[in-house]
């Protein structure tokens, strides 16, 4: 399997070998002194607005206890997005990657997210789907393959 770049397959170039065979994940980490930490209440940001520093995807509400322990947002949480196809293009490249790996790094599940306008969680499900989908087909074929010698 060669080493291939989401810019690449997006502008139909040959895939590049000169890629590093560890991934380096270090620019997706943040310095103390450039984003807050995450895990105190206090240093998230309040409002919804707002974007997570690791990710460019807006932060949820902060949740905070009431006197009777139930977890309670300080906005109430937002309307759900409508489900989405994946356009043409979208599955074009999709497809691309897939036919060269079927589970893609984490790293690359945010890179093609980027670049094709969809949230990495999305690209991973969109995976999960595609490799449910030929584990089905195969099933299938393998059944009327049982059915039809045993006839």
């Amino acid at each position: 399997m060669s080493a291939f770049s989401v810019s690449s397959l997006l502008n139909n170039d040959r895939p590049r070998s000169n890629r590093p065979a560890v991934l380096d994940i270090s620019n997706l980490l943040c310095e103390e002194d450039v984003c807050p930490s995450l895990s105190s209440p206090e240093s998230t940001p309040s409002s919804s607005g707002s974007s997570s520093p690791l990710t460019g995807y807006p932060l949820p509400p902060i949740w905070t206890l009431k006197s009777d322990d139930r977890m309670q947002a300080s906005s109430p949480p937002p309307i759900k997005a409508k489900r989405r196809r994946a356009n043409a293009k979208q599955l074009e490249v999709l497809n691309r990657v897939f036919d060269r790996t079927v589970f893609p790094s984490t790293q690359l599940r945010a890179e093609l997210g980027r670049q094709l306008g969809m949230s990495p969680r999305t690209v991973q499900i969109w995976f999960q789907n595609r490799r449910q989908a030929i584990r089905t087909r195969e099933r299938q074929r393998l059944l009327r393959i049982v059915r039809d010698e045993s006839s």
